[in-house]
């Protein structure tokens, strides 16, 4: 996301702007964003300044208090960031018969001013809503006779909410009921999409029993969908373009918690279809052939289009008709991962293979070799090299090293400090070749 301050020397600014990819949006109204098209087409006169995002949220605080002057209530913060999203409040206000009083940690309506300088007027309307993050609520899974989830509750002293099984928030008086199961938690999230998934499950599922699903990312940012699955009485697949429905074993992984990153949503045939239609540009899956959470993979496949090319176990990219041949070939599954992780999963497989190659395969002169990079992305070209490192075969603890100055030289570091991070780079096993032609590479330098 990025931020700017549109000036034209008044006091305030003229507008306040953020981009994320290709979508511009402007602050109005109380708080909300609007598309528009203000930095490609900035008036004579105008300044546009591109900030941090604290600078960013202070502006957006003073233009959001002023929108709001005159409402009933109060909501503190503890800081300015994302203060539009009400995400750090601390604290609400309301007055009864012209008294304040002051909701906050305590769980407890009491007179004291909380204290705080960041304080935006809010409605009665917000009010309600945002009581329950200033608050430290209780929470219950309320079940029924059969275990099934009938409702999350949350409660303080001074009320008592569930969100039940049509999906929303509302009063409750659950529990007080003798006839219903009921557990306090700690944390309340997966029960709340247990709830969700079983209800769009129910209203979604075919009349032959197929059911759709989507799976997007849970603690990484974009948390965007990047993969639409089927599921049908033959088994799991996942859509892939232009290879169409291959078969997978993802979704029963991320149910069997496997996947704690991802999170996946029952969705309708034509939601499915419908983000599937959407879907552009280059897509990353793994072909497998070996249970597990992290198994090697067959091949890293990228899909752009039409086009196909992917990473093997011989380490180098080349043309591809994998996901296509998938169903011919037994035992082999596919999952689609974020585009994000393409890198990381392209090293973790170069690494797994490179050492076991050098453990058995590659011939050595009575020394193994590695090559030392800048990053997980740099190391998977190896002309990146940053230096070479050696150390007796069969060893992994202090060597020498090749800066390209045409000798080795004693060093006092091991690879176990970067396996335990106390060094930034990356590393991955080379041959003796491989070490012979980056010697070149770096004497060149």
């Amino acid at each position: 996301m990025n931020y700017f301050v549109i000036q034209d020397g008044g006091p305030v600014p003229r507008a306040l702007v953020r981009v994320d990819g290709h979508r511009e949006q402007k602050l109005a109204g109380t708080g909300e964003w609007a598309d528009c098209a203000v930095l490609a087409a900035p008036e004579p006169g105008w300044t546009v300044t591109q900030v941090e995002s604290h600078t960013f949220y202070d502006h957006v605080y003073e233009a959001m208090r002023e929108a709001r002057a005159g409402l009933p209530c109060v909501a503190v913060s503890s800081t300015t960031y994302l203060i539009d999203e009400f995400v750090n409040v601390t604290a609400v206000m309301r007055r009864r018969d012209g008294v304040e009083e002051w909701l906050g940690r305590e769980n407890v309506w009491q007179a004291a001013d909380p204290g705080g300088e960041v304080r935006l007027p809010i409605s009665e309307e917000e009010l309600e809503r945002l009581q329950w993050i200033a608050t430290r609520p209780s929470w219950f899974v309320v079940r029924e006779t059969n275990g099934r989830v009938h409702a999350v509750v949350r409660k303080i002293p001074s009320a008592e909410e569930a969100y039940t099984r049509d999906l929303r928030w509302e009063p409750s008086d659950l529990l007080g009921r003798e006839d219903l199961r009921i557990e306090e938690v700690h944390r309340a999230e997966t029960a709340l999409e247990q709830i969700e998934l079983e209800v769009y499950r129910e209203r979604n599922r075919g009349p032959d029993e197929t059911e759709y699903f989507t799976v997007e990312g849970r603690s990484y940012y974009p948390r965007d969908v990047f993969c639409v699955i089927r599921r049908t009485s033959a088994g799991e697949e996942v859509h892939a373009g232009a290879s169409g429905w291959v078969p997978s074993e993802l979704l029963a992984e991320v149910e069997q918690g496997w996947h704690v990153f991802y999170r996946h949503r029952a969705v309708s045939a034509e939601e499915a279809g419908a983000v599937i239609a959407a879907r552009s540009g280059r897509r990353s899956f793994l072909l497998l052939d070996a249970p597990g959470e992290l198994p090697l993979p067959l091949a890293v496949v990228r899909v752009d289009g039409e086009r196909e090319e992917a990473f093997t176990r011989d380490l180098a990219w080349g043309p591809s008709t994998l996901l296509t041949r998938t169903a011919e070939q037994p035992g082999v599954r596919v999952e689609e991962i974020p585009p994000a992780f393409e890198v990381s999963r392209l090293f973790m497989m170069s690494t797994r293979i490179r050492h076991e190659r050098q453990g058995s395969e590659w011939p050595h002169d009575g020394h193994w070799y590695f090559a030392f990079f800048t990053s997980q992305a740099a190391a998977l070209d190896l002309t990146n090299v940053l230096w070479l490192h050696r150390t007796e075969a069969g060893r992994t603890g202090i060597g020498d090293d090749y800066h390209g100055d045409g000798g080795w030289r004693s060093t006092r570091w091991a690879l176990e400090d970067y396996d335990r991070g106390k060094r930034d780079e990356e590393y991955l096993p080379v041959s003796p070749d491989e070490a012979r032609r980056l010697m070149k590479l770096l004497d060149a330098r």
